[in-house]
């Protein structure tokens, strides 16, 4: 059997004999002991030390470019890109769900704690318990978010051959559960009306396209049921008043639809394109920069401030989200199908709308009285 020494080892990796002695004795590196008189050697077998050193050993100088984290930053970048491009999964995924992921990324470096002189994965199993564990359990959407997008970059690594495929099946352990109900807001026919009649009111420092932008705003969440970024998204072509329909152009998972528009909304809507900032931008709504004057597309983080704002004043807890799951309720208890709802909203599966359906007990309490 030809065998290496401890020496020729060390000269072939490049390390200290020290360092190959503690391998030894930790029996990570392959060897057999050679007897002689007061004590023994190690030996190295060649056929079983050139199998390993193309296994263990290449995986942990991967882990060591794993536990640099400029070079994961620039991984992380290409990773985007496949992300963007369709090249991770098949198919391109939303700016939203991108920006998600990243969001979800900054979290885990800013929780991750390493200690000094660590030179193993930045990406494993035991940093990411230490990152979830760090997270309020309440924060469930975060958690699934983070796991899901490590999973996807690890994905991207096992592709890259950085590192080894196992390490998937090994966070399947940690896939977060939810332990605390999500937080579904919704809020009744009145305090609708009430936030809309808000939203209509002038107050001191807004313009008349304040006022109109605000109420036109609630009402196309309210009466059309519109996810925040299909509305920030809606182009002035998209807004067809003759036949009273708008065009949702690339949803959620990339797809459009159509959407009808009520009496109500059809009054807001030409409201709004009376006093609509003179523009060539195609966005149906547009916003003007206090600093620099300048109009720039209405975007989502505005958005949800405005509908923070404006429920505080009426004192109800509301989001958008909450205004789209109030749509789906409120036309499900005027009695409209539930398939229209389910298109109406954009789902594939009517389970989903199923569960925006927020009835509250004094509504089944007197929806029974007439029984």
């Amino acid at each position: 059997m030809d065998t290496l020494t401890l020496d020729e080892v060390a000269g072939d990796l490049r390390l200290s004999k020290r360092s190959v002695l503690r391998l030894a004795k930790t029996k990570e590196l392959p060897t057999i002991t050679k007897p002689f008189p007061g004590g023994f050697t190690y030996l190295v077998p060649l056929n079983s030390y050139l199998e390993w050193k193309k296994t263990k050993h290449s995986n942990k100088k991967e882990e060591n470019h794993l536990a640099n984290r400029a070079f994961l930053k620039e991984q992380i970048n290409e990773w985007v890109d496949w992300l963007r491009t369709g090249k991770l999964i098949g198919k391109p995924l939303s700016e939203h769900t991108i920006k998600l992921y990243t969001y979800c990324f900054d979290i885990y470096w800013d929780k991750l704690i390493v200690k000094r002189g660590n030179r193993s994965s930045l990406i494993s199993v035991e940093n990411l318990r230490q990152v979830l564990g760090s997270i309020d359990p309440k924060s469930f959407s975060i958690k699934d978010n983070l796991y899901k997008a490590i999973r996807s970059f690890i994905k991207y690594l096992i592709i890259k051959g950085l590192i080894d495929k196992k390490l998937l099946e090994e966070l399947k352990e940690l896939k977060p559960k939810r332990f605390y109900p999500a937080k579904k807001l919704h809020c009744s026919n009145d305090d609708f009306e009430k936030l809309l009649t808000e939203a209509e009111k002038w107050k001191s420092g807004q313009s008349d396209y304040d006022v109109v932008l605000n109420s036109t705003l609630v009402a196309i969440l309210g009466f059309a049921g519109l996810r925040a970024s299909e509305l920030c998204n809606l182009r002035v072509q998209d807004v067809d008043l003759v036949n009273r329909k708008l065009f949702v152009y690339l949803g959620k998972g990339k797809k459009n639809r159509m959407v009808g528009i009520c009496n109500r909304l059809y009054e807001h809507l030409v409201n709004y394109l009376k006093l609509r900032l003179k523009t060539n931008l195609e966005n149906f709504f547009v916003t003007t920069i206090r600093s620099s004057n300048e109009l720039v597309p209405f975007n989502t983080a505005t958005l949800l401030r405005k509908v923070k704002r404006l429920s505080k004043r009426v004192g109800i807890e509301i989001n958008v989200h909450g205004l789209r799951r109030t749509f789906a309720t409120i036309a499900a208890n005027n009695g409209k199908p539930l398939n229209i709802i389910s298109l109406a909203l954009g789902h594939s599966d009517l389970k989903t709308t199923q569960g925006y359906l927020m009835t509250s007990q004094d509504e089944v309490i007197e929806a029974m009285k007439g029984w």
